[in-house]
């Protein structure tokens, strides 16, 4: 976002994630480091550079193309405050340190956006409690639904869910500053880790508030309601096979030569196939194994079922997808094959640098920065963006794309999705039948939708749990493109509209005409965003994904896993909401250039490039040693111990690490029992020694309940978080006190609680409004975007263009 000035002080993973962000799209970024460095400095994985010293993979990567000052003095550093449009700091353990800084940037300048990035948020019960990477991923509720069912819960094999935190306080900032443009009103932007991570579950939280029921873990099969979406062992390797829908299923079966397994009407049902899935594996493993990693995916993709090889991350390094797509920045400085990911999606504005500068030595900007600080008190005039006037059109399905819209609607923009008669599925039935129990799974042929109680209702298409928080404070049109009138329709909403938002495939979006350069046919100034598996250019692009394939393709897979069991997936689609995310940084980074230059913008969101993009440190590391990451369970280098530990209760658990000598010592004075007499002990002991101190931290944990746990070891300031399941996200006090669970009067359903929005402003009040029933706002968006009145309507109506409920109903 060219123009932004944006000021990182002393930032932690999340928030130099954030102004990484904005660097990579333009933006000027400046890190206030302390006079030692920033603590990123230190953080593995470290490399050898062509100077001989020691350099860490994680701050070469977030702080390419930063300017670097070390400011002691308050009167210069407020100087520089004032000279930024966005200050992002870090808050671990003392929030009112965090809200006095924000009154210090206010009385400096009232219009200046200051985000902070912390753990828990700083209002609520656990406001001044340490985090780690690994606690961001058990306090989301993530880790819960990783693993294997009879072992502790797993962590992401990076710290992913830090870097997904940054990108919430990225696109908070950017609301914030569009904001603060329109009213000359800055503010202050509260991102937490716990609630940006509880947020991006598909319907994980609706599963507990609809039915009562606690999702669980499944290895490496994807958890109660739909199958295949697994992993299955060819004759040299792993493959990721994702077949969600029935005429995918379909597809499968005919590749594999099972037409057997058509014969049977239950396994029209997602849930069915899932609870007979020992029925069906054995046909399909016993295709994979007698082929090769590359046959298998070879013959799955031409028979259109969306798989992929589980890839080691070496091996997506060296994808040619990502040189055809001149993905990479270049650091010979690290050796001669060194790259690292540029920016997490493509515009065709000139958003992407033509370059990033490398990571500049402590202070080595300092004198620079002040200069203009001082010089330049009166910032430079902005692009004038209201969301509120922003037209997007949707074309969603899955997760990517419907998220992608949801946060746009959410922060005010009018959201309409078109949407297929047919698009909200099929049931079997409408009762919940006589064996339901809320709390316990409900019947096989109810379960994917998650309606509440189980009850699919008459107009059941308007009930699903999982659709409607996924598309709340949007609008619908229910069309058929291709009857009657249909694609004048469309062509008319296209040309109507901002922003023409989709997440099909290349092709899929090409034949419909919503593609950049087919909607720029009916839209020459429209901002166009395309969120595909694989790109819409390269020799992958025709490949058929979800997000289960792309982080097997990706390496994902093949880093997770536990220290002697491995590969294990990780227990939600990740990439879905990774992409969804960043398209809606993108967006608005689109809307900001069209505003600046007054032309169109296109903007490709590779959710591969953008998964890549968020393992960024890892990618370089890779590049430079020609090694991937050795599996580490829920253990990390630097930190010791660290882990899940099993408490009092069924399928219990807390986490904590131990992140320095301070909290090992703590740790040894709380627990005490086995470790008395060990406070000394340094980090090279505490490693070599992680199994033993493992079993003593256990006999502790295992007396206590998680939150007692937690509670015990924050008090003593040591990073430590229950666990959380989806039934604790929702009934958690600190949740509760945060906002983040929210009752709106659904369609057809009536007062029903969601999930909220993640980001918590000042003054910017989310729009959180009910999802729309099928086809409910045909009359209304036609007549505002295209004049058409109510005769014609019915008319569209009568010729079947427009529909308000699925085929036969």
């Amino acid at each position: 976002m060219k123009h932004v000035r944006v000021v990182a002080l002393d930032p932690d993973l999340a928030a130099a994630y954030c102004a990484r962000l904005f660097a990579s799209v333009g933006a000027e970024v400046v890190i206030v480091e302390p006079t030692g460095g920033s603590r990123l400095r230190s953080e593995p994985p470290m490399l050898s550079g062509s100077d001989g010293r020691g350099t860490s993979a994680l701050w070469e990567y977030l702080a390419a193309g930063a300017r670097s000052a070390v400011v002691p003095d308050d009167g210069e550093l407020d100087a520089l405050f004032g000279w930024a449009d966005i200050v992002v700091s870090t808050c671990n353990g003392d929030a009112d340190a965090a809200l006095a800084l924000r009154e210090r940037i206010r009385a400096l300048d009232p219009t200046t956006v200051h985000v902070v990035t912390s753990g828990y948020g700083l209002t609520g019960p656990y406001r001044n409690w340490r985090r780690s990477p690994l606690t961001d991923w058990v306090g989301g509720g993530h880790a819960y639904l990783t693993g294997l069912p009879d072992r502790e819960p797993l962590q992401g094999a990076g710290p992913w869910a830090s870097y997904l935190t940054g990108t919430t306080a990225a696109i908070g900032a950017q609301a914030a500053l569009l904001h603060a443009v329109r009213t000359g009103e800055g503010q202050l932007v509260d991102v937490s880790a716990l609630e940006s991570m509880a947020s991006l579950h598909q319907w994980t939280v609706t599963m507990y508030t609809h039915t009562g029921c606690v999702k669980g873990r499944w290895g490496n099969r994807f958890a109660e309601s739909v199958h295949p979406i697994a992993l299955y062992a060819c004759s040299d390797g792993w493959i990721s096979i994702v077949a969600p829908s029935y005429p995918s299923f379909e597809a499968l079966c005919l590749v594999i030569d099972a037409p057997e397994l058509l014969i049977d009407p239950e396994f029209q049902a997602n849930s069915v196939r899932f609870d007979r899935a020992d029925e069906i594996d054995p046909y399909i493993t016993a295709w994979t194994t007698a082929r090769t990693c590359a046959e298998a995916v070879r013959e799955l993709q031409a028979g259109n079922v969306p798989a992929s090889a589980l890839k080691t991350l070496a091996d997506a390094v060296a994808e040619e997808q990502l040189v055809v797509r001149d993905y990479w920045e270049h650091a010979p400085y690290l050796g001669d094959d060194a790259r690292f990911p540029v920016a997490p999606f493509r515009t065709d504005a000139g958003l992407r640098p033509t370059t990033l500068s490398f990571a500049a030595t402590v202070g080595a900007h300092t004198a620079e920065v002040l200069a203009a600080a001082r010089s330049t008190p009166v910032r430079p005039t902005l692009p004038h963006v209201d969301l509120s006037k922003v037209r997007v059109l949707e074309f969603g399905i899955a997760w990517a794309g419907p998220l992608t819209g949801r946060w746009l609607a959410d922060l005010g923009a009018d959201v309409a999705i078109v949407e297929h008669p047919a698009a909200r599925g099929v049931v079997m039935r409408t009762d919940a039948g006589p064996d339901f129990v809320r709390g316990r799974l409900p019947a096989a042929y109810l379960r994917f939708p998650v309606f509440p109680n189980a009850v699919p209702g008459e107009r059941w298409w308007n009930r699903g749990g999982m659709f409607n928080k996924m598309n709340r404070s949007k609008r619908s049109v229910c069309l058929d493109a291709k009857t009657g009138r249909g694609p004048e329709v469309l062509a008319g909403l296209v040309g109507a509209s901002d922003v023409i938002l989709n997440n099909y495939s290349p092709r899929g979006a090409r034949s419909m005409g919503i593609d950049g350069d087919g909607a720029r046919k009916q839209n020459p100034s429209a901002v166009t965003v395309c969120l595909s598996g694989y790109g819409a250019t390269g020799p992958l692009a025709s490949y058929l994904s979800y997000g289960p394939v792309l982080q097997a393709h990706a390496g994902f897979d093949e880093m997770n896993g536990y220290l002697d069991v491995g590969p294990v997936r990780l227990g939600l689609a990740f990439p879905d909401s990774v992409g969804g995310l960043h398209g809606v940084f993108a967006t608005m980074t689109a809307l900001w250039e069209r505003e600046l230059t007054g032309g169109p913008v296109h903007v490709d969101v590779w959710q591969f490039e953008t998964l890549l993009s968020i393992a960024g440190e890892l990618v370089l590391a890779t590049s430079v040693t020609g090694e991937s990451p050795k599996r580490h369970g829920n253990r990390a280098v630097g930190i010791a111990p660290q882990g899940v530990y099993r408490c009092a209760g069924d399928d219990a658990w807390v986490a904590l690490s131990a992140v320095d000598d301070t909290q090992w010592r703590a740790l040894v004075a709380v627990v005490a029992g086995e470790l008395t007499g060990r406070a000394d002990d340094d980090l090279d002991k505490r490693t070599r020694d992680a199994d033993g101190l493992d079993e003593a931290i256990t006999a502790w944990t295992v007396q206590r309940t998680p939150v007692v746990a937690a509670t015990e070891l924050q008090a003593a300031g040591i990073a430590a978080f229950p666990v959380m399941t989806n039934r604790d996200l929702v009934e958690d006090p600190h949740m509760r006190s945060r906002g983040f669970v929210v009752t709106w009067d659904q369609t057809d359903v009536g007062p029903m609680e969601f999930p909220g929005f993640p980001v918590h402003f000042e003054t910017i009040k989310p729009r959180l409004t009910t999802c729309p029933g099928l086809g409910a706002d045909n009359a209304a968006v036609l007549a505002e975007r295209l004049g058409y009145g109510a005769d014609l309507v019915s008319e569209l109506f009568a010729e079947g263009a427009l529909g308000d409920r699925p085929p036969g109903w």
